[in-house]
């Protein structure tokens, strides 16, 4: 039996040098809702760096709702100068022009 157990392989273990982790971070991780408050920071940031880049660029809201009135308006400009070689009825044609404006517009309060 004494040569078996010294033909055993022992592993060492050290015990005393394992010490308890940082309590928050302990806390943390046990805490049920820690999943969700990570998302909800990191969601955030990420928004808060999105604003940042837009503003450094120049790019708010309100640039792009120009942006739209422009060409909106370009197109009500070269819908005028085509409107005396159109073949369509008139009433059709304001119609059309009624139903994308109503798109335009809710399509921009979806963008805000």
């Amino acid at each position: 039996m004494r040569e078996d157990f010294d033909k055993t392989i022992r592993i060492p273990v050290v015990t005393d040098l394992v010490r308890a982790g940082d309590a928050a971070i302990v806390e943390q991780v046990k805490n049920p809702y820690a999943r969700q408050q990570r998302r909800q920071v990191f969601e955030q940031r990420l928004k808060e760096r999105i604003d940042e880049l837009k503003s450094a660029t120049g790019q708010d809201e309100y640039s792009g709702l120009a942006r739209a009135h422009a060409i909106r308006s370009e197109g009500h400009q070269q819908a005028a100068t085509q409107a005396h070689s159109s073949r369509i009825d008139p009433s059709v044609e304001k119609h059309i022009d009624k139903a994308r404006d109503d798109l335009i517009r809710e399509l921009s309060t979806l963008l805000k």
